[in-house]
């Protein structure tokens, strides 16, 4: 069986590679080599659903729609169907949308002629997919960032030239395609040429951005990570949004650490305004305004007591926040600290019963992606402070601390600041439809 693993940064465009590759396949018009004649079966293979929706989005803009049977329907949300989301061709090749959340046993049993990987995933998933094109003498391919993951074994199968490797870094060449002399541009028509490409490393932290820029294989941790925040140039009293640019929201971020935690029970209130730049590319500018900061050992009633007064300093109330986000439940012998503990405490601070208290305290860590989320959210505030975007009022000084200070660690002091101020902005980390610099192949 034959592997091949394509290895880049992020929105290098390695999916639309993926995808014109299997509809190749599936069509039996592969112009570059020749592969076996349809009808033959391919899996487009996932972490999870919510990945493999938006995997199905591309393929479905991608696909000739007359060379798949008539009646194929594409939803948004949904894509090919929850229950064994299938794309039949005219020609009887079958692509099937598979995930890999429920394990390797979830995936036996089949024989088919091509595999599509998108993303790492764990050396018993590849072996018994490697085992599904065996019979066949298929294949499987590869697309990934090398990160998020673990990818040691595949690291070693490429050294070992057991999977090979086409490896495309960030330059203008390898974003110009063949035959044409400029480089792809975004959406919004700027070009990513090297200035884009300068800009992409001077957002992105220097720990990881040889991986998600350039597709290497390791992270290169070298102190602060923080690198770009300067208290001189970031904390400012006297920062004020502007309402008539866009709407202001009031967010919360709320973290629980060990009973033994300096800062072990943070609370972070902010403002964030959205806005429409003049490429008209979505984008925030937040004002982390106020902070609570207490021992892990405080108790959820003397926290409450606290981050109502926060409020009442900025003069809001509960019910003017847009969100709040809580960090998982944390227990020791003690006391418990959770989000459902904290909104009870909240109730009775406020003297109202707990079912009036709107908005909950939702969980942090739920209905985003889970692989890597602290990644993603700690790019988007890195790229947010070396942008200015992000600034902070001097009361936030424990959070400049740790912008200072934290080394990306998980049991530095000043973590649970970072995370608290983080989890709030966890709507506008994890939009619907990501970020985009959506990539326009012409």
């Amino acid at each position: 069986m034959q592997s091949t693993q394509i290895s880049t940064g992020n929105q290098f465009g390695k999916t639309t590679a993926a995808m014109t590759e299997v509809i190749y396949r599936a069509t039996g018009t592969h112009p570059y080599y020749p592969t076996r004649r349809p009808p033959v079966e391919i899996w487009v293979v996932c972490t999870s659903y919510s990945q493999s929706v938006s995997i199905m989005k591309k393929f479905w803009e991608l696909v000739p729609k007359d060379a798949i049977r008539v009646g194929t329907r594409f939803d948004p949300r949904a894509g090919f169907g929850k229950e064994n989301p299938t794309v039949v061709f005219r020609n009887g090749s079958v692509v099937r949308f598979r995930t890999t959340n429920q394990g390797p046993e979830a995936l036996a049993g089949a024989t088919i002629d091509y595999v599509s990987i998108d993303e790492p995933t764990d050396l018993d998933i590849y072996r018994e997919l490697d085992k599904r094109v065996m019979r066949r003498s298929g294949s499987i391919g590869i697309t990934l960032t090398p990160i998020n993951r673990p990818c040691g074994w595949l690291r070693e199968m490429v050294e070992q030239g057991s999977i090979s490797e086409v490896h495309a870094r960030l330059t203008p060449l390898n974003l110009t395609p063949h035959g044409r002399r400029a480089p792809l541009t975004l959406l919004d028509g700027t070009p990513m040429d090297q200035t884009w490409i300068d800009e992409q490393w001077r957002t992105t932290p220097a720990s990881y951005a040889p991986v998600v820029l350039d597709g290497e294989w390791e992270t290169r941790p070298d102190g602060i990570f923080y690198k770009c925040f300067d208290r001189a140039r970031h904390v400012n009293a006297n920062v004020r949004l502007d309402p008539t640019r866009g709407v202001v929201r009031w967010v919360l971020g709320i973290d629980y650490a060990a009973a033994d935690r300096q800062y072990g029970q943070v609370g972070v209130l902010s403002q964030v305004q959205s806005y429409l730049d003049d490429k008209g590319r979505r984008q925030e500018l937040v004002y982390a305004v106020d902070m609570v900061a207490m021992p892990g050992i405080a108790t959820s009633e003397q926290f409450a007591a606290e981050v109502v007064g926060l409020l009442g300093r900025s003069g809001i109330r509960w019910s003017d926040l847009h969100a709040v986000y809580g960090d998982n439940p944390v227990a020791s012998r003690w006391v418990e600290k959770s989000n459902l503990n904290t909104s009870r405490a909240v109730a009775r601070e406020l003297s109202i019963p707990l079912s009036a208290l709107t908005p909950r305290i939702l969980s942090a860590k739920d209905g985003g992606p889970s692989a890597g989320a602290m990644d993603t959210g700690c790019r988007f505030i890195y790229e947010g402070i070396a942008s200015n975007r992000i600034m902070l009022h001097p009361r936030c000084s424990l959070l400049a601390d740790a912008f200072e200070q934290w080394d990306y660690t998980r049991d530095h002091p000043l973590k649970d600041c970072a995370d608290a101020f983080r989890y709030s902005l966890k709507d506008y980390i994890f939009r619907l439809g990501g970020r985009g610099q959506v990539v326009r192949f012409r």
